[in-house]
């Protein structure tokens, strides 16, 4: 059944039409049903672009899979669709492979990481807005280990605290991620290089009022388990998240949800 949402707002299905909302946006989105079979599209001659493109796309969403799991502290800071504008840069990446056989593109991010680099896991408050103090951060490769530092803060000052919320934390995250290929052998889209999101590290802090100051903080984190040097298939990523709380049903500090902001702060 369709849902009336204020003066010309509707959210539902309607015979063939269904209308929606995402969150971020305030618009009213419209998906109509119909088009060709599944079985024409998987047979057909007039069909053959769309199911190179189809196989291709499988690659992009592989590797946006993997690069939210490197990012998996980020998630309760996301107030938009992520996986949409992580699709897009893969596909963008894909693009960028003018050697390979096009339904087998890979999605080399190993030389496209400029294209991550600064990538927001927040759009109603950024990160360089609420957090204003700087942040020094670097990546070693050679021994697989970052490091990230900011002065002290003022929190009336340097923490727009557009919530009013009593507490923040900070969230500090490395992990490594490698290109996507497509494999002849196994006729699908992998990882080159076999290595899972479990291979991070990151540092979580507790809880600080959002009153007076805060003193500088430095952290170190150094992937575990890890065969040096690292082939030039996996890219390093270095987030930062700025998560706002206030007090739970059990007494202690809590994420709010849609509060925090983050963003990639390094990719090597």
């Amino acid at each position: 059944m369709p849902v009336v949402k204020g003066f010309q707002k509707i959210t539902g299905t309607i015979q063939n039409s269904t209308f929606y909302t995402v969150h971020g946006s305030d618009k009213v989105y419209l998906r109509t049903k119909g088009g060709p079979s599944k079985s024409m599209v998987e047979s057909h001659w007039k069909f053959e672009k769309l199911r190179l493109n189809n196989s291709e796309w499988k690659g992009c969403t592989m590797m946006t899979k993997y690069i939210r799991e490197s990012m998996n502290l980020m998630k309760p800071l996301e107030d938009y669709p992520v996986c949409g504008a992580l699709n897009g840069i893969s596909k963008q990446i894909q693009k960028t492979d003018l050697e390979t056989k096009h339904g087998k593109r890979g999605i080399y991010l190993s030389k496209n990481r400029d294209l991550l680099g600064g990538f927001s896991v927040s759009k109603q408050q950024l990160l360089e807005s609420v957090l204003r103090v700087p942040i020094q951060a670097s990546i070693d490769r050679e021994t697989g280990t970052a490091e990230v530092s900011i002065p002290s803060i003022d929190t009336n000052r340097q923490i727009y605290n557009f919530r009013k919320l009593p507490y923040f934390r900070i969230i500090v995250c490395m992990s490594r991620v490698s290109d996507v290929i497509f494999s002849t052998e196994k006729n699908q889209y992998i990882r080159e290089h076999d290595t899972t999101h479990e291979s991070e590290n990151w540092v979580t802090t507790d809880w600080f009022q959002t009153i007076g100051k805060i003193p500088a903080q430095n952290y170190k984190l150094a992937l575990p388990d890890i065969i040096l040097p690292f082939p030039d298939c996996i890219t390093l990523i270095l987030t930062f998240g700025f998560d706002f709380g206030k007090i739970g049903s059990d007494g202690q500090p809590a994420s709010v949800k849609y509060a925090g902001c983050g963003k990639v702060i390094r990719v090597a």
